[in-house]
């Protein structure tokens, strides 16, 4: 598996100035490690107010000819660089220049490039590029002197430097700005001059060219701007050309996003120069095409060469706090990440609290009025003293640095294991070894190697006890460098630990680790539950057996957390709460591929009731929470100090918090269900986690495809709030009220509805939602608030999404929309909207479209109100198996695949459960090698160990995994009988790599059942040739996410079948933890994956004679077609395709009944062929006019699937009707007065606006 450095790195040493130094100059100046002077006689310096700002102005008549800076020696110290920006806000009078002086390191009186005054008597910012500097105070016992020409009156001086920069050519060297050309990036030019890399725009190209280079900045850096921003642009100054920039400014318009900066006219003298870009306004939120500015060449006449662009940010307020105040946020981000306790990563308990207390004497100087430099530095040394103390005193279990590293060539053996990750070894070329001796034999089963840029894809690691004969035990590959392979594999004892790398012209490795990671073995057995369950419960682990207690009396917090360890350690599970009540008291953290579960029903208060013990305030601690591809389950959440009239307010009670949490292993899949929240004052949170590393939240709160589901609860601020998923989540019967709370047993102190609603109607909102990316909404109930779903501005685009039955109530907005994607926007379909206001309030340019939905109170904005009615979907219970318990003892590993085959010993299993007349088949967790298939029986289930939706996360590949080799061959590799079925595992193809030369090859499918009555649900299949073939009625398909390279699910002959919550995206080929040998690399996606095969053949959906089949929740991304209907009969709810391939389609129907509401599509087309489609949202969608009259005695109608009222998409089919009256005849129908039909039901693809006139004539 792929996996994250364990030990936390020490964090960089902090800085007073972290946007630089400066002065505001003025009768009484505001410095921040500068000090200003006037010379050569101070006596005559003249101050005072010019246009709001006070300034210094020089008097040469006087003999103050000057003014000088004197940089503070630490600020030069620990920039790290010669080069710097120097920004002076002069007034614009006269046309002389505006000079600079430097004390350069090889010149005390340096002279940089002049400013020419232009005399426009407004205030202007001139920049100056220092390089070389030295800064020791030989320019007259300062560094930095202005004058000029005349005398000059200058406001303020800032000196920053680059944080962020880039080198183009070939293989840019990024840091902190990622470059890509545009607008056609295969036509960029590439070179060398003087010595130079280089890109060049190439206006030659077809139609729209390259006439463009993006640059996004890293969000760490620069995002949500409101300071100056300078962009330094190194360019070949040849031809007599021109260019400047478009950047993201505050607004929303088109122009707002990409305003035109000063356009630069250069000349002929064949050398390098740069041009610095003094931006007031960038707000550098990625919203220019993807980036946050872009470089133009002009008019496009003379081609630009630019060599590399770097941007530093000025400060405009002077705050001597500012390196505290960003220290103090950098520590309490690590305190709060930090676990206490004995497991890698964690902290010596009792270390939190004593690095809390030197977080706040910290903070208590920032906050101090009238606080000196010299105290605040004071205050920054001994924070970081406290930060580094506290980072070094993590919990790490690697025992490499014991040993003694040798290896076959190359220098540098000895970094391998010091502990330094900025030192490596380099091997010779070729093949290559590198070892640990580790002076005796001890346990081991887990190395992991960190990788510098050169990595080996294919290597063995090895162990010894004699140094002379090597036993492999086990052999991955690194999809990449820069970061840490990890090879699991049974713990054996050895002296001598080696790896055997090959693939690579040479191999450089930073560091080598080595552990003996927990290996625990659950003993899973049947939950037995007070209420019904749809699936029955296994538990892998029992919390109440690690010490938690089911009274309440006592705190439960760490006997369940230390379950869920046990649970993550054996790869994945179900750690299960028996009713009760259980104490909480801080943060459960559900880990990957674990769940939480607990006993559930539809009676208030009973079942497991957690009581949310915890610290209140809106940053105190969230109740849970949850990781990738893991969940909470059947719980009751109430919290006993809460208060109906006054609400206290605490953070939220389900957080699901994405790649903010550790890392990759918890991005995708995180799920929320069958759960009550009593008294809740936020219920969940998705992506409202600040990122545990410091990422800004653009890039680090995503988060994939969460799932929300049998949802209830009183929360009295907020419902939920989500943002920033960048795939689909499905939300199921969501329904938020107070009478949870109101109705609850006497033990939950249950106050009067009328309190709760009237502070709820005053102050809460059901949902809160940004950037979600096409989540999909099923049944959400939202009563008495003030806002029921609220669209908020995101943290990396804007929402867009569907909504199936809305049904929100007793609001005074129903719906308010503040921003939202432009390009499209919402549907609501079959549903009721009310607000005493507004029923739907939409202040954004994308639209809402409504079907089917009834609207009480006043609507404004774009709101489309589609005609007709729109059908509801209704959910049926899921097969529940019979409750008898099989558990499977087969050869399988966490996190390695044994050598030893285990299909036999699993179908032995199957069959006896087949026997005994049905039940579950229990796979634990873990990698199953099944060399050829199995068949599962009548009423039997394969269960694996996820009682969630699952699918493998980068790096991380926890729960059950069968591994499938056989390919040559029809048979399925899981073939079930009449009603039996599939849950909570993953199939993956080893030998299925889109990376080799000969690329992927045909599989059967993966799992077939024809029987009747059977279901997959909770399954993932991440490098599919071919996914579900299912036949016979009443089958389901529920919660199944992967990559599918021809057939994804098809459904045959039958009736009654439902497929519901169905995701596949090619990423899933990728974000995987396997590490096979040359696996291939996520940035080659497109080219080897979706582009390649999944564009051109794959279909999410198939469906041949089957009735009344349902989908609900459905989307695929990078597939040919969605829908295909051969023949059958088909509703489909929420359906949605993302970049389909060539002329590919949504829906295709060959023949059939098929309607679909709520339709999604990005690119491709629509439809093809018959169907109903309601509520249809296509981003920037083409469509015309389509309208009818008639002209005589007799009637004309139009039917055909509206994109708007009045409007169809352009291609769709349009039917338009003519019914003469009794007494008439139809006679033809013409556009603007020419025959295109003489038939009375006339039928014609959309092409252009048009009126058609169904002309009559009496008899």
């Amino acid at each position: 598996m792929l996996a994250s450095v364990i030990a936390v790195p020490a964090a960089q040493a902090a800085t007073m100035y972290p946007s630089g130094v400066g002065a505001d100059l003025g009768p009484t100046p505001t410095t921040l490690g500068v000090k200003p002077a006037a010379g050569d006689d101070p006596a005559g310096l003249r101050t005072g107010t010019e246009q709001g700002r006070t300034y210094w102005q020089t008097n040469q008549a006087a003999g103050t000819g000057y003014l000088e800076f004197d940089v503070d020696r630490d600020y030069v110290d620990e920039i790290g660089t010669d080069d710097v920006l120097v920004t002076a806000t002069y007034l614009d009078s006269g046309s002389g220049t505006l000079e600079l002086q430097y004390d350069a390191a090889t010149n005390p009186q340096a002279d940089a490039t002049d400013v020419q005054l232009t005399n426009t008597g407004q205030w202007r910012t001139g920049t100056f590029e220092l390089t070389g500097i030295g800064f020791t105070d030989r320019l007259g016992d300062a560094d930095v002197r202005l004058f000029g020409s005349a005398d000059i009156t200058i406001s303020s001086l800032r000196i920053s430097t680059a944080g962020a920069s880039v080198q183009l050519g070939a293989s840019p060297i990024q840091s902190g700005i990622s470059p890509r050309a545009g607008d056609r990036p295969e036509t960029l030019v590439t070179g060398v001059q003087d010595g130079r890399a280089y890109w060049q725009t190439d206006h030659s190209a077809p139609s729209p060219g390259t006439n463009f280079f993006y640059m996004n900045v890293a969000d760490t850096y620069l995002y949500d701007n409101h300071s100056l921003v300078l962009i330094s642009v190194d360019y070949f100054d040849a031809g007599n050309g021109q260019f400047g920039l478009h950047y993201d400014s505050p607004g929303e318009t088109i122009p707002e996003k990409f305003k035109n900066s000063e356009v630069v006219q250069y000349g002929d003298t064949k050398t390098w120069k740069t041009h610095t870009f003094a931006l007031p306004d960038a707000v550098m939120t990625n919203r220019s095409n993807g980036g946050d500015f872009r470089i133009h060449n002009g008019d496009g006449s003379v081609d630009l060469k630019v060599a590399a662009v770097r941007v530093a940010k000025v400060a405009t307020t002077l705050d001597v706090t500012e390196g505290l105040l960003d220290l103090i946020d950098e520590s309490a981000r690590v305190e709060k990440a930090a676990r206490e306790g004995t497991r890698d990563g964690q902290f010596p308990v009792g270390s939190r609290a004593t690095f809390r207390t030197a977080i706040d004497a910290a903070r208590a100087v920032a906050a101090t009025p009238g606080v000196t430099d010299v105290q605040v530095k004071e205050a920054l040394q001994t924070l970081q003293s406290k930060l580094d103390a506290f980072t070094a005193s993590v919990v790490d279990t690697n025992f490499a640095p014991d040993g003694r590293a040798t290896a076959s060539s190359g220098s540098g053996t000895t970094n391998v294991n010091d502990g330094n990750h900025d030192t490596a070894w380099t091997s010779g070329q070729g093949d290559s070894w590198l070892q640990l001796d580790l002076g005796r034999p001890r346990p081991v089963n887990d190395v992991r190697v960190e990788w510098a840029e050169a990595y080996s894809p294919d290597y063995t690691v090895q162990v010894s006890k004699d140094g002379r004969k090597f036993t492999d035990v086990g052999r991955i590959g690194s999809p990449g460098g820069n970061q840490i392979s990890r090879t699991r594999f049974a713990t054996t004892t050895a002296r001598y630990v080696r790896v055997a790398m090959t693939g690579a012209d040479s191999f450089t490795v930073k560091e080598l680790q080595l552990r003996l990671s927990p290996v625990v073995t659950p003993k899973p057995r049947l939950g037995q539950t007070t209420n019904p369950t749809e699936d029955g419960v296994i538990a892998d682990f029992d919390a109440t057996q690690y010490g938690a207690d089911r009274t309440g009396r006592h705190d439960s917090t760490k006997p369940i957390q230390q379950a869920i360890y046990a649970c993550q350690d054996a790869g994945g599970g179900t750690v299960w709460l028996p009713a009760g009540q259980y104490k909480v008291t801080d943060t459960i953290e559900v880990h990957a591929f674990c769940a939480l579960r607990g006993d559930h029903g539809d009676k208030l208060g009973i079942g497991t009731v957690i009581v949310a013990d915890l610290a209140p305030g809106n940053d105190g601690p969230s109740l849970f929470r949850i990781g990738g591809s893991a969940g909470v389950l059947g719980v009751t959440t109430y919290y006993p100090n809460q208060n109906a009239t006054d609400p206290v307010p605490y953070n939220y009670t389900f957080e699901i918090p994405g790649g903010a949490w550790i890392g990759n292993e918890n991005y995708m899949m995180a799920t929320v269900a069958d759960v009550t929240m009593l008294n809740s004052y936020r219920g969940i949170g998705i992506s409202t986690m600040p990122n545990d590393h410091g990422n800004a939240p653009s890039s680090g709160q995503v988060h994939e495809s969460s799932t929300i589901r049998n949802i209830r609860g009183t929360a009295l601020f907020e419902g939920a709030r989500a943002y920033n998923g960048a795939d689909v989540g499905t939300w199921e019967n969501v329904a938020f009220s107070n009478s949870f709370w109101a109705d609850a047993p006497a033990a939950y102190h249950p106050p009067a509805r009328t309190a709760l609603d009237a502070w709820t109607r005053a102050n809460g909102t059901g949902l809160v939602l940004g950037d979600l990316e096409w989540d999909q909404f099923h049944r959400i109930s939202l009563t008495d608030y003030h806002v029921g779903i609220h669209v908020v501005a995101g943290q990396r685009a804007q929402f867009t999404g569907s909504f199936l039955q809305p049904d929100v109530r007793r609001t005074d907005i129903g719906v308010l929309v503040d921003v939202m994607d432009d390009r499209w926007g919402m549907t609501l379909a079959a549903g009721r909207i009310e607000g005493s206001d507004h029923a739907i309030q939409n202040n954004s340019r994308g639209y809402v479209k409504v079907s089917g939905t009834t609207l009480t109170g006043a609507v404004d904005g774009i709101v489309h109100r589609m005609s007709g009615t729109a059908p509801t979907y209704s959910q049926e219970p899921l097969p529940k198996p019979k409750q008898s318990l099989y558990v499977v003892d087969a050869p399988h590993g966490i996190g390695y695949l044994p050598a030893a085959d285990a299909t036999s010993a699993v179908q032995k299993v199957l069959d006896k459960a087949g026997r005994n007349g049905g039940g579950i088949v229990y796979l634990p967790a873990g990698w199953y090698r099944i060399s050829t298939h199995l068949q599962v029986p009548a009423k039997v289930e394969l269960r694996g160990a996820s009682a969630v939706p699952n699918r493998d996360q980068g790096g991380a590949s926890g729960g059950t995994v069968l591994q499938a080799f056989e390919k040559d061959t029809e048979t399925a590799l899981i073939t079930l009988q009449n009603r039996a079925g599939v849950r909570g595992l993953r199939v993956f193809y080893p030998d299925n790599n889109p990376g080799k030369a000969e690329g992927v090859v045909p599989y059967p499918y993966a799992v077939r059942g024809h029987a009747g009555g059977n279901y997959v649900i909770n399954a993932g299949f991440p490098n599919a040739w071919n996914g579900i073939d299912l036949g016979g009625d009443d089958v389901v398909v529920r919660k199944v996410a992967g990559a599918f390279f021809d057939h994804a699910i098809a459904i045959g002959p039958g009736s009654n079948g439902r497929i519901e919550g169905v995701l596949s995206n090619g990423n899933a080929v990728t974000r995987v933890g396997y590490q096979q040998p040359y696996w291939m690399n996520e940035g080659s996606i497109f080219e080897l994956v979706i582009d390649k095969y999944m564009r051109k053949t794959a279909k999410i959906v198939t469906v041949d004679r089957a009735r009344g089949l349902t989908l609900l929740n459905v989307f695929a991304y990078g597939f040919h077609d969605g829908l295909v209907v051969n023949s059958g009969q088909v509703d489909a709810f929420n359906l949605g395709t993302d970049n389909l391939g060539i002329d590919g389609h949504t829906v295709k129907v060959v023949s059939g009944d098929v309607e679909a509401t709520n339709l999604a599509r990005y690119n491709g087309a629509t439809l093809s062929g018959p169907a109903t489609l309601r509520n249809v949202m296509v981003i920037n969608v083409v469509q015309r006019s389509i309208k009818v009259q008639a002209s005589g005695p007799g009637t004309a109608t139009i039917a055909g699937n509206e994109s708007e009222p009045g409007t169809y998409e352009v291609g769709a089919q349009v039917t338009v009707t003519a019914a003469p009256t009794s007494d008439s005849v139809f006679q033809n129908w013409t556009v603007d007065g020419v025959v295109v039909s003489t038939d009375a039901s006339y039928t014609f693809t959309v092409a252009t606006d048009q009126v058609l006139t169904a002309n009559f004539q009496a008899k």
